[in-house]
């Protein structure tokens, strides 16, 4: 079976091309499965994680960063441009591949869009890594900007007609099945999670708070802030370490120096596990999370997970008071109660975490991937008929 993966770069460290790598890695060490990734942005730009060498890649070249030195009109007729070129090279290599499936994100249009109207005749899948109503609604950004919100809808107004040229849409959990489900056919199929390769797990004896995530808007990192100014005030000698990348930590790095409450800001870690392990808690302050890959990883190094009740994906992952907390959206109060009812006691960190390595367990390759496989299978074999 020939499968295409289709996504516009690998460069950034996050959880989407993590879990998009990991199922290429698997499928391509899978007797009878041939496996292609088709960027257009990648360039020289190494891969940010690590890809098998049994995938083959193949970029095409377009790069529309450079784009955004142009004026706004001059940009758009450029974009149009690079937009055609793009389906064209696109369509040529499908002709040649001529694969059996081709997987897309609902991150980006243009690819969506390839993907769907290509000439070649193959099983389209289309997966969702963000749940569609809060691509609007709960992006912070949409609600300081009109244009930018404008933007935005025009954009899902877009992804909703191409996904009707798709067979069929993946989702992570099932507000956002039914979110998509008037406009293509679809099912839910929880992330696989890279789980904790080292076979140890933390002692939970550490003054050590973790957060793991991209430096966005999205990650209300500002909550946390105030959250932890409270817990700092009982418990001066824990501290929170934050490790991600993105455009807010620049504000992140002085808001920590200003405060001096014992928070500090890290750049991405590779041996992200390796810093699971030396923790004892991990917190997600989430606006909204689909799945949240990091709170399954931490989980898989016994780390009890405090997190807001978000939609949707913290509930789907999170065992209220078995294996963390989840707290009331945006109740900051609570949310610094419940990390301080964690700190005191070892004996509570312990439990759950013994609690949360066994229910990460779910989402690990033996429990998932063959999902994917046999829905790849029913698939093809449903076009063939």
């Amino acid at each position: 079976m020939k499968i295409v993966y289709v996504y516009p770069h690998f460069r950034n460290y996050g959880g989407t091309e993590r879990v998009l790598i990991d199922k290429m890695n698997y499928f391509a060490s899978q007797e009878g499965y041939e496996v292609f990734s088709v960027t257009h942005e990648q360039g020289n730009y190494p891969m940010a994680y690590k890809m098998s060498s049994l995938v083959k890649h193949i970029d095409l070249g377009l790069r529309y960063g450079p784009l955004f030195k142009y004026n706004s009109l001059i940009r758009l007729y450029k974009g149009v441009q690079f937009d055609r070129l793009l389906k064209s090279r696109y369509d040529e290599l499908m002709q040649s591949l001529r694969p059996d499936i081709v997987i897309a994100t609902t991150y980006y249009n243009n690819s969506i869009s390839i993907v769907g109207s290509c000439p070649v005749s193959y099983v389209r899948i289309l997966e969702s890594h963000i749940d569609k109503r809060y691509i609007l609604n709960n992006d912070p950004l949409n609600r300081k900007s009109f244009l930018r919100w404008l933007h935005t809808s025009f954009l899902m107004k877009s992804i909703t007609c191409s996904a009707r040229l798709f067979d069929l849409l993946v989702t992570l959990n099932e507000e956002d099945t039914k979110d998509w489900s008037e406009y293509v056919k679809t099912t839910v199929i929880s992330n696989v999670v890279h789980l904790n390769p080292t076979k140890k797990i933390s002692d939970s004896k550490s003054k050590r708070v973790i957060f793991v995530g991209r430096y966005t808007e999205q990650k209300g990192i500002d909550d946390l802030f105030r959250v932890w100014q409270l817990v700092h005030h009982k418990y001066p000698d824990w501290h929170v370490d934050l490790y991600g990348e993105g455009h807010l930590m620049g504000k992140l790095l002085y808001e920590a120096k200003r405060l001096n409450i014992g928070i500090e800001v890290h750049k991405p870690d590779k041996d992200i596990f390796s810093r699971y392990l030396e923790s004892s808690i991990f917190v997600l302050t989430s606006i909204f999370e689909p799945f949240g890959l990091v709170m399954s990883e931490a989980m898989s190094c016994g780390l009890p997970v405090v997190a807001f009740d978000c939609p949707y994906g913290p509930k789907e992952i999170i065992e209220d008071g078995k294996t963390g907390f989840l707290i009331p959206n945006r109740d900051i109060t609570y949310y610094a109660e419940k990390v301080c009812d964690l700190i005191k006691s070892h004996e509570l960190r312990k439990k759950m975490g013994e609690a949360a390595v066994v229910s990460s367990q779910r989402f690990s390759f033996d429990k998932i991937m063959p999902l994917w496989k046999d829905l790849f299978e029913k698939l093809t074999k449903s076009s063939v008929s």
